[in-house]
Parts: structure tokens; C-alpha cells; sequence
């Protein structure tokens, strides 16, 4: 969660501006305090949040009276609406799956960094600190675009990519090639959706790289 979202949910629940900031480097995810002041300076400076005394010069962690400026306001809801967009993709899949691990890690990841150049994330990628359905929603809405592994009907996966659908975040779904083609396949509401697939015997993987790459590029409106 970032400093402006976490004044902006304090003062939303409360209805007062927030008293002090002591803490606020682990409510926000900040390896220090040190790095957390830097940033409530860098706020200030910018005409994102409003203190009382002591003034800017003397910025520490019990600055009184926090609040968020109109400005401040305006980019709190635009985050809110998940209008804002990160420098990286979230993946939702599921864990403890050899195949799927070493595919993801080998393959799609680098794709996407190399191919596009945004990192690509998932859960055990962030800060645990929160409650964790808060922190997904969080990593989703400032996502620039969701992948969805729908291999094992995870209801998670499809929960977050339609979160992220509902966010207007170009999802794009990838899925195991004998799960896709089987019976059971995916789920009927994303049999509409472009699907690129994936084989557990790693013996199409630049075919993947490339359709995902170009997939991922016109989604993003940079083909």
C-alpha cells in the first residue's frame, strides 16, 4: 500500500485527519523509517498532503494532523478506480505446482521483461504485511495488466482476473495445452478470451514467448 492510500483510507474510515504517523513505514511496506520520512517529505513537497506543526523542515514520524490536499484527493480516487498504472504485470496462479513454477519462471517472466519490459509479479513477490485479500486487490489495481494461469480452475485466478476485467486491466490468460483441450476445459466465461497455451514437455516454448509477447503488446496498445 502506498502513503497516499493509506492517509486516504484512515481519513475516509474516521472522517478526522490522522493524528500522528508513528508506524507507518510497515503499515506502507518501507524497509525503514527513515525511507518512510523521506517519502511524507516528498508528499508535502509536491502539495499531496497537508500537516500541522512542526512544518515540513522538521518531518518525523509524529507529524500531527496528516491529511491529503485536493490534489492529494484526486489521485487517492483515481488509484482507487485503478486508474493508475504500475511498472509491472501481476500474475495470478496457482503455487506448489513444479510444472507451472519452473514454466512461469523460466518462460513467462523473462518474456515479459525482456520482450516488454515490465517485471511481472505474484503474491510472494510483495510485502506480507496486511491482510493479504487487501494486498492483492492492491497489487492488482496498480498493476498495468494481469496475466491469469487458468490451468488448475483455480476460483482465485478467476476471481482476480475478473477483478482486474472489472478495473478495466487488460488481462490476458495462459493456460496448460492438455488442460485447455480437455473435457473440462476452462471455465465458459473466458472461452471468448484469448487464450495462449502452454506445454508441460517445455518443447514449445518460444512459440508461447512469441504469441504471448505479441498478445501482451496488443493488449497494451503497443504493437
Amino acid at each position: 500500500m502506498n502513503l497516499i492510500r493509506y492517509i486516504g483510507d484512515q481519513v475516509s474510515e474516521s472522517g478526522k485527519p490522522i493524528p500522528h504517523l508513528d508506524g507507518i513505514s510497515q503499515e506502507i511496506g518501507a524497509p525503514s523509517k527513515e525511507l518512510a520520512n523521506q517519502l511524507i517529505k516528498e508528499l508535502h513537497e509536491h502539495d499531496l498532503i497537508i500537516m500541522g506543526e512542526p512544518s515540513k523542515e522538521t518531518l518525523g514520524p509524529r507529524l500531527p494532523n496528516v491529511n491529503l490536499t485536493l490534489t492529494g484527493w484526486k489521485q487517492y480516487e483515481a488509484e482507487k478506480r485503478g486508474e493508475f498504472d504500475g511498472n509491472y504485470g501481476f500474475i495470478a496462479m496457482q503455487f506448489n505446482d513444479p510444472a507451472l513454477e519452473s514454466f512461469v519462471r523460466d518462460v513467462v517472466k523473462p518474456a515479459v521483461k525482456e520482450d516488454i519490459g515490465y517485471d511481472l509479479v505474484d503474491m510472494r513477490d510483495v510485502s506480507k504485511a496486511g491482510i493479504i485479500d487487501n494486498i492483492m486487490r492492491v497489487q492488482i489495481r496498480d498493476a498495468k495488466f494481469v496475466i491469469a494461469d487458468l490451468t488448475h480452475g483455480n476460483n482465485g485466478a478467476y476471481w482476480e482476473a475478473g477483478y482486474a476485467e472489472g478495473l478495466g486491466k487488460p488481462v490476458i490468460y495462459i493456460c496448460e495445452k492438455e488442460k485447455f483441450e480437455s473435457k473440462n476445459g476452462t471455465d465458459f466465461d473466458t472461452n471468448h478470451c484469448t487464450t495462449v497455451v502452454w506445454s508441460k514437455s517445455r518443447d514449445k516454448d518460444e512459440g508461447f514467448r512469441q504469441e504471448l509477447t505479441a498478445t501482451l503488446r496488443r493488449s497494451l496498445d503497443e504493437s
